[in-house]
């Protein structure tokens, strides 16, 4: 029994440990990574594990199909197929006018030694063709290829300063451009900045439309001839990555076939300069241009004449000035109701006729034709039906809307009284006779400008009224080198001490002035002091760079002025990405000129895929008739240089809100201020504008949270873009754009400074048309902390009165530490006040006060190939602050500036 009560003796376990089981419904993925041991899970039909999955495998397993890839496949070869046959199609046979379709090449030569005449001349001569043709370009014919045509471009040299439009403006009505270098000289700056603006513009990227060409390689050392085509390809290939050789064409075949052997990366054998001019013009007959996105949902006609002549109802130049003034010119492609002349504007469309062949044929030798005579007459024996005749559907030359006076507070005007409604007619008659008005109103008189003692009445004329919104960027420049001119923020008891005088500028300006002997400087004189001038304004600007480099945003508080005036135009934002801002408060006029698009990208769509529909067919020559073309279109127009003709879209001649992406040139040092003058080639277009820079911001489309995006004072380097906002007319399209500064001074004035070149600002393209977009300006007020205790402190030096304390009261406060607070009440009457913060602040911490203000840019406008303003208005202002602030007696030459 002893035994059985051992037997039936247990021990409990204590230290058994029981894990909670897993209660997950299904395998994790470790465990079925563990199941498929390296095996492809593939869906199976028989045995799905629900209907959506069984739905998916049905999807999966009809696209695998053997049947469904095959007529996939086939589906993508035809595609392409038809692809290629459309752009070979129009190359292979004959128009409308019985003519080849040209192939339209522009030449560029880099340097002054390298014509583009003779270039053309030797490509000719390899293929036993005969040029023909006017000044500006040429016409080849190869039957040995394809019975191909060639219509050559020729171009000034790229180291001229004129250079750089006309060549960009072949580049954008080219299918191929031949890069045209020296194996003597150098390209230069400008020719640098030629071959980047043609990157920027698209020119020579996946099209492949760009070849290299060298003329007379060093002869008598292949070493040398070798190790020069080498340099040539590295430099051009720097800029163009899909230039792989560089040709050369020469009268020398000695140089050329021994570079070419000489080579040992090369294993053709050696080419004469024959034979590699022969490749080339083989290249340009085989090889299918494939174009320029931006430009091909446009129609495009290159000139081969221009030429002005009068409406049959014009009546004459002594009774009525010219209204009506058709322009007419052949061209190569076809042309829509409203177009661009590059470089000239916008024109309405009168009349697209169908052009006679450019080589008639036997056959029709005696056919009745059109011509064109010198004068621009036409003399038609048999006219041509026309191609194109404006509808009711075409677009207008509108590009301006006519704002609501009552949307802009035009309707708190005043009518005029009956009294001086009364006295308009003796007022007038009055300036007719050169005879003094009468006595002014009681109430009108001028007002007085507050200016610092010493300042002469001259010199206060100079100071402009700022009462325009396109100057409160200039405002707050000036307010800054007034009170650095002062002394900075020091005591306001030491500040109280400085004396100002009031100046009746309206009545003494004329007195004094010509009370003044003026005496003509001399045009070295004068050129000197010019460039003194300018220098003087860089070194302004950089410094004013630098400055806000070190202490972006920040301004001082003026001293004499209350903030709440100054910055009265500003309001602040509890958070710059969240808080809302409405869009439509305040607008300036400018805004009630401009067109609003609701969905520019969509629009854009829709009329590029109708414009694929309507028009004539690609490659007719026809003849096109402008109506509203100024006579000096056709006189100042240089027929070395490219005429052509872009068609627009509908409304794209209608002004918005553009914005469009900026990335510096690295090779670019120059400051670049928002609202600088600089001129923007936006695809095929020209405009000057003033634009105003932004940060780019990523999130939501480039729009963010709200929409609102920090204002930049100066455009910098770095990897960053940069956003432009100008009022231009309306782009469909991711288009390229180009920001250049022009020359100040035309580059043939003797006295034209020898720097003074076409530089590339930044590249970029096209963003939006958002009229919401809001550029909001920041504006730092910094204080500094008097007493600290723990999370209060007393705050001094961010105002210097009371009521601007109470002001400023709801705004938030910040810290560089990074505390938050607000202001609790005012000390005193200087500006003292106490704050509290969500945490301790350091006493070496700098308090600081951000305000924001809404800014918009200048309205922009086509450029005519004319220098901008050498002074602008913000210049005179900075001028004349400046030397009141240093004293200066007016003395000449150093204010009076035009």
């Amino acid at each position: 029994m002893a035994g059985q009560q051992g037997s039936g003796h247990s021990h409990k376990a204590h230290n058994k440990q029981s894990n909670k089981s897993f209660k997950s419904k299904h395998a994790t993925k470790s465990n079925l990574r563990d199941q498929a041991k390296g095996r492809t899970h593939r869906p199976s039909v028989k045995d799905p594990a629900s209907k959506a999955a069984r739905q998916a495998s049905q999807k999966v397993q009809a696209k695998h199909l053997k049947v469904n890839r095959k007529h996939h496949a086939k589906q993508v070869l035809d595609k392409k197929r038809s692809l290629l046959d459309d752009q070979r199609g129009l190359f292979a046979g004959k128009n409308r006018n019985g003519d080849r379709v040209q192939r339209v090449v522009a030449v560029v030569p880099m340097t002054e030694d390298v014509s583009s005449l003779a270039t053309v001349e030797l490509l000719a001569e390899a293929t036993g063709g005969e040029l023909s043709g006017v000044e500006g370009y040429r016409s080849l014919d190869v039957p040995k290829f394809h019975n191909q045509s060639l219509r050559f471009l020729l171009l000034p040299p790229a180291s001229r300063t004129s250079s750089l439009f006309p060549i960009l403006d072949a580049a954008a009505v080219a299918d191929f451009v031949i890069i045209a270098l020296s194996s003597e000289e150098e390209v230069d700056a400008q020719g640098e900045t030629v071959l980047r603006c043609l990157t920027g513009l698209g020119v020579g990227g996946a099209n492949g439309g760009v070849l290299g060409v060298v003329k007379d390689l060093p002869g008598g050392n292949p070493t040398l001839a070798s190790s020069t085509r080498l340099s040539l390809q590295s430099f051009l290939t720097h800029f163009f990555p899909s230039v792989d050789r560089i040709h050369c064409v020469s009268s020398t075949p000695s140089a050329s076939s021994a570079s070419t052997s000489a080579m040992a990366e090369d294993a053709t054998p050696a080419a004469t300069p024959s034979s590699e001019a022969t490749l080339i013009v083989r290249a340009l007959c085989e090889k299918t241009p494939k174009g320029l996105r931006w430009r091909e949902s446009r129609p495009r006609v290159l000139a081969e004449r221009v030429a002005w002549e009068k409406t049959a109802d014009e009546e004459p130049a002594a009774q009525a000035p010219q209204q009506d003034a058709p322009k007419g010119f052949e061209g190569e492609e076809t042309g829509t109701l409203v177009v661009e002349g590059v470089g000239w504007g916008d024109f309405k469309v009168s009349k697209i006729l169908l052009a006679p062949p450019a080589r008639p044929s036997k056959r029709n030798a005696a056919a009745p034709s059109e011509t064109m005579s010198v004068d621009g007459a036409a003399s038609t024996s048999a006219p041509y039906d026309p191609l194109s005749l404006p509808d009711d559907d075409a677009d207008s030359l509108a590009s301006t809307n006519l704002p609501d006076d009552d949307d802009f507070g035009m309707d708190e005007q005043t009518w005029p009284t009956e009294e001086e409604m009364a006295s308009a007619p003796a007022a007038i008659a009055a300036r007719e006779r050169q005879e003094m008005p009468p006595p002014a109103r009681p109430g009108t008189t001028p007002k007085l400008k507050k200016v610092a003692k010493g300042t002469s009445a001259y010199q206060a004329a100079w100071i402009l009224d700022d009462d325009e919104d396109d100057e409160e960027i200039a405002e707050d420049d000036e307010d800054d080198e007034a009170m650095k001119a002062d002394g900075g923020a020091q005591d306001a008891d030491e500040e109280d001490e400085e004396e100002t005088e009031f100046i009746d500028t309206a009545a003494d300006e004329t007195a004094s002035v010509s009370a003044r002997p003026f005496a003509d400087l001399t045009p070295e004189q004068e050129q000197a002091q010019l460039q003194e001038y300018l220098s003087q304004r860089a070194a302004r600007r950089n410094a004013q760079n630098l400055d806000d480099i070190d202490f972006p945003d920040e301004v001082d508080t003026p001293l004499h002025t209350a903030a709440s005036e100054r910055f009265a135009r500003y309001r602040g934002l509890k958070s710059f990405r969240t808080s809302r801002w409405d869009p439509y408060e305040e607008l300036p006029r400018d805004y009630g000129r401009c067109f609003m698009l609701e969905d520019w990208r969509g629009m854009g769509r829709k009329l590029e895929r109708r414009q694929a529909e309507e028009g004539a067919e690609a490659g007719t020559r026809v003849i096109v008739h402008l109506a509203g073309v100024p006579r000096r279109v056709v006189e100042e127009h240089n027929p070395l240089h490219p005429f052509a003709l872009f068609g627009l879209l509908k409304h794209e001649h209608k002004y918005s809100i553009m914005h469009f992406t900026v990335q510096r040139n690295t090779e670019n040092s120059d400051t670049v201020r928002s609202k600088d003058p600089l001129v923007l080639q936006q695809g095929f277009r020209r405009f000057v504008i003033n634009p105003i820079f932004s940060q780019h911001t990523m999130r939501n489309g480039g729009k963010g949270s709200n929409n609102v995006h920090k204002f930049e004072r100066f455009l910098r380097h770095g990897i960053n873009a940069s956003i432009a906002t100008a009022y231009l007319p309306i782009t469909f399209g991711n288009s390229p754009s180009l920001l250049l500064r022009v020359p100040t001074t035309s580059p043939d004035d003797e006295h034209a400074s020898p720097d003074q070149g076409i530089h590339l600002i930044g590249t970029g393209a096209l963003l939006s048309s958002d009229a919401t977009r809001i550029t909001a300006k920041r504006v730092i007020l910094t204080g500094h902390p008097f007493k600290v205790h723990k999370k209060t402190a007393t705050i001094r030096y961010l105002f210097f009165n009371r009521d601007d304390v109470e002001y400023f009261k709801p705004v938030q406060l910040r810290t560089k530490g990074g505390r938050i607070g607000h202001i609790r009440e005012a000390l005193g009457t200087h500006g003292y006040f106490k704050a509290g913060f969500d945490g301790p602040i350091s006493q070496l911490d700098t308090i600081c006060l951000t305000l924001y203000k809404r800014c918009f840019p200048k309205w922009g406008r086509v450029w005519d190939g004319r220098p901008l303003p050498i002074v602008s208005k913000e210049d005179v202002q900075q001028h004349a602050l400046t030397a009141a602030a240093d004293g200066a007696d007016g003395a000449e030459g150093e204010v009076a500036m035009e």
